[in-house]
C-alpha cells in the first residue's frame, strides 16, 4: 500500500495522475497551501555550494531559454575543472534533474527538494547502484559594481 500512495503523491506532484482527484476525496484542510512555482525559485541564475557525498561542489541553476522547458546548468567538483552538465524540471519545491559527463549520455540522477535557501537530496548513478546525499546552500548574489 505505501508503494501505491507514493505512486499517487509523485503522480499528483507533477501533474501525471491518470485519474481526476476530486474534492470529497481530498482532506482540505490537510493540503498545504501551493509552494512558489520554478518561475520564482529560478527566477534569477543559482549559485550553490556545498557537498555531494564527501565532495565539496559548486552548482550554477537557471532557466531554460524557454522556461516551460525547465531548468538547465552545470556543477564543478572542487579540485576539478569538468565541468558536468545537469537538466531538468521542478514543481512547487521538488527538484529532479539529470546529469551528463559528456553532454550526451545520463551518468546520474538527483532528486531533492528547494527550501528556503537549502537545496538537499539523493543524487544517484543512472542504475540507482550507487547514491549519496547532498546539502547545497544558496550563496548570496554579489552587487554589480
Amino acid at each position: 500500500m505505501m508503494a501505491g500512495k507514493f505512486a499517487v503523491a509523485l503522480s499528483l506532484a507533477f501533474g501525471l495522475a491518470s485519474t481526476p482527484v476530486f474534492a470529497d476525496s481530498v482532506d482540505v484542510a490537510a493540503v498545504p497551501a501551493p509552494a512558489a512555482t520554478v518561475q520564482n525559485l529560478f527566477a534569477k541564475p543559482l549559485i550553490l555550494r556545498g557537498t555531494l557525498g564527501d565532495a565539496q561542489i559548486e552548482m550554477h541553476l537557471q532557466l531554460k531559454a524557454d522556461p516551460t522547458e525547465g531548468i538547465q546548468g552545470h556543477y564543478v567538483i572542487a579540485g576539478q575543472s569538468a565541468k558536468i552538465l545537469l537538466a531538468g524540471e521542478s514543481e512547487n519545491t521538488d527538484v529532479i534533474m539529470e546529469e551528463s559527463i559528456n553532454g550526451k549520455d545520463v551518468s546520474g540522477e538527483w532528486a531533492g527538494k528547494l527550501l528556503g535557501n537549502v537545496f538537499s537530496g539523493t543524487w544517484s548513478t543512472t542504475d540507482d547502484a550507487v547514491t549519496k546525499p547532498f546539502a547545497l546552500t544558496v550563496q548570496a548574489a554579489k552587487p554589480v559594481k
